[in-house]
């Protein structure tokens, strides 16, 4: 997986992804189109996940090619999906994975969506972690709340 994710690491590496977003975006289709190739599958969940949390203030779009990549591994196992993803943002919460934690307690309400609302909750009010990741969980927190 390594071999695949690279370029991002180097584009980060050596831009702010902010300042050429149209580049990064590229970027992550050409990734994704390759892994499609090379029919790379749920393994690539938590390697995508993990370089994420290296760079916890990073967007990767709205939602993005890896979203969507990954993403298609929730529509066929959604427990595999919501597990990986709470470890990531249990270990380590970043932006875009807290925005992924949002998007699964928006979509189909499941026995989990309490204890996902929980975790926003928890990294909302943590000092240890970056304050705008905070200000992000707490955004989803209070829409969560009005819904």
């Amino acid at each position: 997986m390594e071999k695949y994710l690279q370029p991002i690491v180097d584009f980060l590496d050596s831009h702010h992804w902010s300042d050429d977003e149209a580049e990064f975006a590229l970027i992550q289709y050409d990734i994704v189109d390759l892994m499609e190739q090379n029919q790379i599958g749920v393994e690539s969940v938590q390697p995508i996940l993990e370089l994420m949390e290296k760079q916890p203030l990073v967007e990767f779009g709205s939602p993005g090619a890896l979203t969507h990549f990954i993403e298609k591994f929730y529509q066929e196992n959604s427990r595999f999906y919501e597990d990986v993803l709470l470890q990531s943002v249990l270990k380590q919460p970043t932006v875009h994975t807290v925005w992924l934690l949002n998007r699964i307690i928006n979509g189909e309400k499941t026995e989990n969506s309490l204890e996902l609302i929980q975790v926003l909750k928890s990294i909302s009010v943590n000092t240890a972690i970056h304050q705008e990741i905070c200000l992000v969980a707490a955004n989803f927190l209070a829409y969560q709340s009005n819904t």
